[in-house]
C-alpha cells in the first residue's frame, strides 16, 4: 500500500518524508482505529483510508507540521473520524436517503465545535462534510478545515492564517452557517426553536 500512496506525491523529499511519517505512526494508529472499530481488517482500511487522504489531498498541510506531538495528535485525530465515520456509516446503511431529520440548534456561536461537527456527521457522511468545506471560498474554507477537520485550536489556525484571533473566530462562525446551508441544512423562521431541517441528498 505505500507504493500506492507514495505514487501521489512527485518530490523524492516528501515520498521520503511521508514513507517516514508511514513507518514511525502507523502502529500507533492501528491500535487507535482497533479501540474503536474492535476489527483488525477494519482498522487496516481505516488507517489505509488516512493515508491515502493525506497523500491525495492534505499532503501540503501535513508536510508543514513541524512539531511530533501536534504530527501525532493530527494523524490519531485523522484515525478516530475515519474509524468513528465507517461505524456511523455502517448504522446508515438501512436508513432511507430521503428522510428528513430535524435537529434543535438554536445558535451556532454557542455551540461547540466538537458538537457541531458531531451533529452534522450523524446524518451526513464525513467525507461529504469535508468537500463540503473545501467547496467554501477561502477565507472560509481554510479556517474550518483547519479548525474542524485538522482539529487545531483557535490560536493554532489563526497563526496558521497569519491573522488574528477574533477574527478567526468571526470566521469560523460565519463559514459554519454558510457550510449549513452548502449542506442544505435550513432554519426554520417559523418556528419558535429554530429547529434545523437536515435533507440528505445524496
Amino acid at each position: 500500500m505505500l507504493a500506492l500512496y507514495l505514487a501521489y506525491l512527485d518530490d523524492e523529499n516528501d515520498k521520503q518524508l511521508f514513507e517516514d511519517i508511514y513507518y514511525s505512526y502507523r502502529k500507533q494508529m492501528l491500535l487507535m482505529a482497533e479501540s474503536i472499530l474492535k476489527n483488525m481488517n477494519d482498522s487496516e482500511d481505516a488507517v489505509s483510508t488516512v493515508f491515502l487522504r493525506i497523500a491525495q489531498k492534505n499532503w501540503d498541510v501535513v508536510s508543514n507540521i513541524k512539531s511530533d506531538t501536534d504530527l501525532r495528535n493530527y494523524l490519531l485525530k485523522a484515525t478516530k473520524n475515519t474509524a468513528l465515520n465507517m461505524i456511523k456509516s455502517k448504522k446508515k446503511d438501512n436508513v432511507s436517503l430521503d428522510t428528513i431529520v430535524e435537529y434543535d440548534i438554536s445558535g451556532i456561536e454557542n455551540i461547540s465545535d466538537d458538537s457541531f461537527l458531531e451533529t452534522l456527521c450523524n446524518k451526513i457522511e464525513y467525507d461529504k462534510i469535508v468537500e463540503a468545506i473545501k467547496s467554501l471560498n477561502d477565507k472560509y474554507r481554510d479556517v474550518l478545515y483547519y479548525h474542524l477537520v485538522l482539529d487545531l485550536t483557535v490560536s493554532e489556525t489563526a497563526k496558521l492564517l497569519n491573522q488574528s484571533i477574533p477574527t478567526t473566530k468571526k470566521q469560523l462562525v460565519r463559514g459554519k452557517k454558510t457550510l449549513l446551508k452548502i449542506l442544505e441544512i435550513n432554519g426554520d423562521n417559523e418556528n419558535a426553536d429554530k429547529q434545523i431541517r437536515i435533507k440528505k441528498s445524496f
